[in-house]
């Protein structure tokens, strides 16, 4: 692998993404659409009003506000106008950020993370792991690496459980639908064990659920979403001590939950060595994450990352050590705390 170098955004776009970040926990929801615009129909000699926008498959719709001269339309036009200029606000910014390198997912990840946000998923227990939510980290950290990550698989995890203040009568599958997107359930590849992954009919987009668990890789129910999960070993380690972040979308600004960064990096270590052999380009994609938030860290937040050390399961400990000496071959000599901190890792 090559050697991984990374810059800080400059202070200004800094202080933007703060910004944004505090706006963006104010909202109580998100549109599941383009912000849009309003348009004038014609009919039968008289004027109409519409909320003109386009879902996450790009497909017009237009919504009926009211006729133009009724008192009653007036109402409701001024509602929808201060939502539209709200979402462009967070759209600009985004586009900002974006246009600097800032991480970001793909339009219909978006939707899809803010029709999760909009059921209260992350507010009552779920948190946002997987590539998704390194790209958040970097983001919070101010980070920007020299080549952009870029992934279709929305990974949730569940942390005791998930106390949704609605009942999903459809369950989760039923939930991501309310997105506009054709989700299906993925079968398993045992048949007769049950469905913990769902996609998007013609798509890469999926979305996978997971839970603490062990080697077994078994799947477990999350009777609160009506679905089953797949249990992962020393899962429970990465999941403590979340911290609030946002995804950045083309129309969207989510609000999230993700690991701690320090917890993050180490656990990366730990997932880079059980994965080494039956899936060793997601190992390389691991301690590629695990370097550049080392590196991160010991600049920044050193003790973050000793303070996770010291809580690195028992069992675990011996994979970080063999996974530290090959994160560390891809950090040059200019991050020497984090190759020194990684060194360290490796004789423990």
């Amino acid at each position: 692998m090559n050697l991984i170098y990374f810059y800080y955004f400059d202070a200004a776009f800094q202080v933007l993404y703060a910004d944004l970040v505090e706006r963006a926990f104010a909202q109580s929801s998100l549109l599941l659409s383009s912000p849009g615009t309003i348009i004038v129909q014609e009919k039968k000699g008289g004027f109409y009003l519409y909320w003109r926008v386009y879902d996450a498959e790009g497909r017009r719709r237009d919504h009926y506000i009211g006729p133009r001269d009724k008192p009653e339309t007036a109402g409701k036009l001024a509602e929808i106008t201060a939502r539209i200029a709200d979402a462009r606000s967070f759209a600009e910014s985004s586009l900002a950020l974006r246009k600097q390198g800032y991480a970001a997912a793909e339009n219909s990840a978006a939707i899809t993370l803010a029709t999760l946000f909009n059921a209260g998923i992350f507010r009552q227990g779920a948190i946002l792991v997987g590539t998704h939510a390194f790209g958040a980290l970097l983001n919070g950290l101010g980070v920007r690496l020299s080549t952009n990550y870029f992934t279709e698989d929305i990974d949730i995890a569940r942390y005791g459980r998930i106390e949704l203040a609605i009942r999903l009568e459809e369950g989760v599958l039923g939930l991501l639908k309310q997105s506009g997107l054709p989700f299906v359930e993925v079968p398993a590849l045992d048949a007769r064990k049950p469905s913990t992954s769902f996609r998007v009919r013609g798509r890469k987009l999926t979305v996978d659920l997971l839970v603490p668990g062990d080697e077994r890789y078994l799947g477990v129910p999350i009777t609160e979403l009506g679905a089953h999960a797949t249990a992962l070993p020393h899962f429970d380690y990465l999941l403590e001590e979340p911290v609030p972040a946002v995804v950045l979308g083309r129309d969207h600004v989510v609000p999230v939950r993700v690991p701690n960064p320090a917890r993050f990096c180490l656990h990366k270590l730990i997932v880079a060595a059980l994965r080494l052999t039956r899936a060793p380009q997601k190992a390389g994609k691991d301690l590629v994450q695990a370097a550049v938030l080392a590196a991160v860290l010991c600049e920044r937040f050193p003790g973050e990352l000793d303070d996770a050390a010291r809580r690195i399961p028992p069992k675990a400990i011996q994979r970080v050590a063999r996974s530290a000496g090959r994160a560390l071959a891809l950090l040059p000599e200019r991050y020497a705390a984090a190759r020194d901190f990684l060194a360290g890792l490796m004789q423990t």
